[in-house]
């Protein structure tokens, strides 16, 4: 096995893993249900401990796996400047989601640990909302989480490298993690992972091993 294979084996691994990190945490934010008329985060921390810390974990190292990925979603053809630029921007959102993620789930644990009354962990909340660093890595996050994958299956699909559904897929992800509710959430991990599993076809198999007329996931007409 050559250098270059392992290489895209690993990339790929990482960014499944990384893909499925993000899926699990989802789930199990729907799995918990925290007594009280208005739950907090606070409360979902104090409540289900070690919940808590599994997403925590799995929200803050998935991306860094995911992260080490990003590197290896450049690829050749006419898309390849458009592609490495959604590299890019995919790379800042996932490096900050990750410290927004990190400053979530390690100041509400730290609330529910230390017992914290529910007033002044109310203010505490408001001021993390309030706090300018977290209110910057959020947004940074959101705007180059949603932009970075369309520009990269965009320059994908250029290259022909990906079916024409992947980039729309990375449209509906962008979407619908904008709006609240199941149906949306359903809707976000699905088209996550038909976003995302393309890429990492492309990633493990490599432009160069791809008929020029034939795209990952798609038709020959595609």
């Amino acid at each position: 096995m050559s250098h270059t294979t392992r290489a895209r084996i690993a990339a790929t691994t990482a960014l499944s893993a990384g893909v499925l990190s993000l899926i699990a945490t989802t789930v199990l934010q729907w799995s918990v249900q925290p007594a009280g008329a208005n739950p907090t985060p606070a409360d979902v921390a104090a409540q289900f401990p070690a919940v808590w810390s599994v997403m925590g974990l799995l929200a803050v190292f998935g991306p860094v796996l995911w992260l080490a990925a990003v590197p290896a979603m450049r690829m050749p053809g006419r898309g390849g400047v458009l592609t490495a630029v959604g590299a890019g921007v995919t790379g800042l959102g996932l490096a900050a989601g990750i410290a927004h993620l990190a400053l979530f789930f390690g100041l509400f644990g730290t609330i529910a640990a230390a017992g914290v009354g529910e007033a002044d962990a109310a203010r505490l909340g408001a001021g993390s909302d309030a706090d300018l660093l977290t209110g910057v890595l959020l947004y940074v996050f959101l705007v180059a989480f949603a932009v970075g994958p369309i520009l990269l299956t965009l320059g994908l699909r250029i290259s022909r490298i990906v079916a024409v559904w992947v980039p729309v897929a990375a449209l509906v992800t962008a979407v619908a993690s904008m709006l609240g509710g199941p149906i949306a959430g359903a809707v976000q991990l699905i088209a996550l992972a038909a976003t995302w599993a393309p890429v990492a076809v492309a990633i493990l198999r490599g432009a160069r091993s791809l008929p020029a007329a034939v795209a990952v996931g798609a038709t020959t007409t595609a």
